[in-house]
């Protein structure tokens, strides 16, 4: 059963090579769907500030085109994507001509190879499986991340990554991710984040973790003063866990972050934190 990973992305770095090595350690057939540019902000990313036509400025064309000789890697970019992310979307599966599996890998997440092998697993052992949506440990700075679930970076509906693909499925929306004509020939059977959790499968999402990013997004979504509640943030010197509406103020109120590995004098009493 091949596997189809699919990533649209606009300055993807660092992350895209720490992918590229992840997907060449799989076990599975496996091919990356890779569609650079910026996206025309219509349908679901309509309110989103307007983007303009350019190619990525940090690395990431230069390396995207690197790959256009890979035997499993297949590009395609364009200055602008005027139907927006979700032209970008359907360009990327266009020309999947067998039926297979696709996961959609944004360009800022990260799984292991073990992890997307068993995604591969399980929707070969469980064939009613049609898609499947997943919890993530949703990074706003490189050592802090979200906590709790049903509230910003874990709400629910979100995370849906992983579909049974049949040839001339397109994408009707991006934010969330829906495909179409699959519900429409039956496909309805989803694994819930409760169930992928219980087989490990947790990816990383690093929105937040750099400052590039916040400043991308303080333009992109509006967000004003983003960098510099980020910053906040990050030299936060305790107590842990903060309410992350705090410093990001276009948070849910029922959002917390946390340290991922705490310094010794962050730490509780035998809390066992590394």
């Amino acid at each position: 059963m091949t596997l189809h990973i699919l990533t649209i992305v606009l300055d993807g770095m660092p992350f895209l090579p720490m992918q590229l090595a992840t997907f060449n350690r799989l076990q599975c057939d496996w091919h990356w769907h890779i569609v650079e540019g910026p996206a025309n902000n219509v349908n679901c990313t309509s309110w989103c500030k307007t983007q303009y036509p350019r190619i990525s400025l940090d690395g990431s064309h230069e390396f995207i085109n690197s790959l256009k000789n890979h035997p499993r890697c297949h590009v395609r970019w364009s200055n602008f994507w005027s139907g927006g992310k979700v032209e970008m979307c359907n360009a990327g599966i266009e020309h999947i001509n067998a039926p297979g599996i696709l996961l959609q890998v944004d360009a800022d997440e990260l799984w292991t190879a073990d992890q997307i092998d068993d995604i591969v697993r399980l929707f070969h052992v469980f064939p009613k499986m049609d898609f499947a949506a997943f919890f993530c440990r949703y990074f706003v700075g490189t050592n802090i991340v979200t906590i709790g679930e049903d509230c910003y970076g874990n709400n629910p509906g979100e995370w849906l990554r992983a579909w049974r693909f049949e040839p001339g499925m397109k994408f009707l929306k991006h934010e969330p991710p829906v495909l179409l004509p699959g519900l429409a020939r039956g496909f309805k059977n989803l694994w819930n984040r409760e169930s992928t959790r219980r087989e490990g499968l947790v990816f990383e999402h690093w929105a937040y973790a750099f400052e590039s990013q916040l400043a991308y997004k303080e333009k992109f979504y509006g967000y004003s003063g983003a960098v510099a509640q980020w910053k906040q943030l990050q030299n936060h010197p305790g107590p842990w866990p903060v309410k992350l509406r705090d410093f990001l103020p276009w948070v849910d109120d029922r959002a917390q972050a946390d340290l991922l590995h705490k310094p010794a004098h962050c730490r509780n009493p035998g809390d066992g934190q590394p």
